[in-house]
């Protein structure tokens, strides 16, 4: 599915022409009959997903031409209008199939007008508004999906997606030349069919190919952020004359106190904060919080034991968090020692990254230095 924001006219006539009736704008509709019409399912579906598409959340706040017609004849947009998006008038461009295929639905986001010729968005479901609680629930439903065929379309991706749970919103991501990329970002309608997707990483087109890359559209840019970091970096060692591999000074084997580190789950949705979990956990030794907003999980690292932390906390026997409950567990075995070695390697390429940018202040960074301003001596 595509946005449509600036629509092409379409100029083909009404196939079925009963009734006129005059709209606000002071044009005249025929209205439109569905007797005896029929539509093929497979066609029927498509017209309605596509209409459903367009006055969704998701495309309609952002979907300037739409949101201006909807203002004008009290949220009622004719079925020729509708007809100038290509899309749609690809799929059907017969207002009474068009009609009967809305009529036949169960849709409840889509409302047929009596003379069969508009349609709007359901009254009893008002546009959500654009807030930041919105925004990140949208988000926490999308996801980015790697390795698709590079001749995929849009038919075929909703077609293959539709087995993992219902979208309301599939993007095709192209180059500058228009090119498809082989990724797409989807939003499901809920999250639970989005996390799913995102833990099946035997994902594959076909049987035949390589499994796909999935994960969450946080992690995506996170990942994004990182390489973005790490090019700025090796291109800063590039320019310095440091080009030689680095070796960062990380033991094979890292040595730590066991049963200090706490794992919270289940915080998808959850507005918290670091500072909000240092506060819940003040006075029982809190040394690291290791959280960005958006993550499903954190990690808390105790001076002391954090099993003992985490009881005198707990009520009820349930561990609250912006006054929802979180599922909670003390890190040990693998999963422990693969904390403390990330850890370890973070603490690494930070000294390394502080003792990189001293260098090159040093070298001919700031006044003073090589390449500064230096001292002003007199001339006699």
């Amino acid at each position: 599915m595509k946005t449509e924001s600036e629509p092409t006219i379409n100029t083909e006539a009404a196939k079925t022409e009963t009734k006129v009736e005059t709209t606000d704008k002071g044009t005249k509709l025929e209205a439109v009959s569905t007797e005896g019409v029929e539509v093929e399912s497979h066609v029927a579906a498509k017209i309605v997903k596509q209409l459903e598409y367009y006055f969704g959340d998701r495309n309609l706040r952002q979907d300037r031409f739409l949101l201006r017609e909807v203002t004008l004849d009290n949220g009622w947009i004719s079925l020729d209008t509708m007809l100038n998006f290509k899309r749609l008038a690809s799929i059907c461009s017969d207002k009474a199939k068009i009609a009967k295929a809305i009529e036949s639905s169960n849709t409840s986001l889509i409302v047929l007008n009596e003379e069969k010729n508009k349609i709007r968005r359901n009254p009893d479901r008002p546009l959500p508004k654009n807030s930041d609680e919105e925004k990140l629930a949208s988000n926490l439903k999308t996801v980015y999906v790697k390795g698709l065929p590079l001749d995929l379309n849009i038919d075929k991706a909703e077609e293959f997606f539709a087995a993992h749970g219902k979208t309301c919103y599939i993007k095709l991501r192209k180059d500058g030349s228009s090119q498809f990329k082989g990724s797409v970002f989807i939003e499901f309608e809920t999250q639970a069919d989005a996390d799913k997707i995102v833990l099946n990483k035997e994902l594959k087109f076909t049987p035949e190919s390589e499994p796909l890359i999935v994960m969450s559209r946080n992690d995506y840019f996170k990942s994004k952020s990182m390489n973005v970091k790490q090019e700025k970096n090796t291109k800063r060692e590039e320019q310095m004359g440091g080009n030689a591999e680095v070796k960062l000074d990380v033991p094979e084997t890292v040595e730590f106190e066991k049963g200090k580190v706490l794992k919270i789950t289940g915080l998808a949705g959850v507005e918290t904060t670091r500072e909000e979990m240092k506060t819940v956990f003040e006075g029982n030794g809190v040394s690291w919080v290791t959280f960005n907003k958006g993550d499903p999980e954190a990690f808390i690292r105790f001076d002391g034991s954090a099993q003992e932390a985490l009881d005198k906390v707990k009520s009820d026997e349930k561990f609250m968090l912006s006054g929802k409950e979180a599922s909670t567990v003390v890190l040990e075995g693998e999963e422990e020692e693969a904390y403390w070695k990330k850890a370890a390697l973070e603490k690494a390429e930070f000294f390394h990254r502080k003792n990189t940018n001293r260098k090159r202040r040093f070298d001919g960074g700031g006044r003073g230095g090589r390449g500064g301003r230096g001292k002003r001596h007199r001339r006699d």
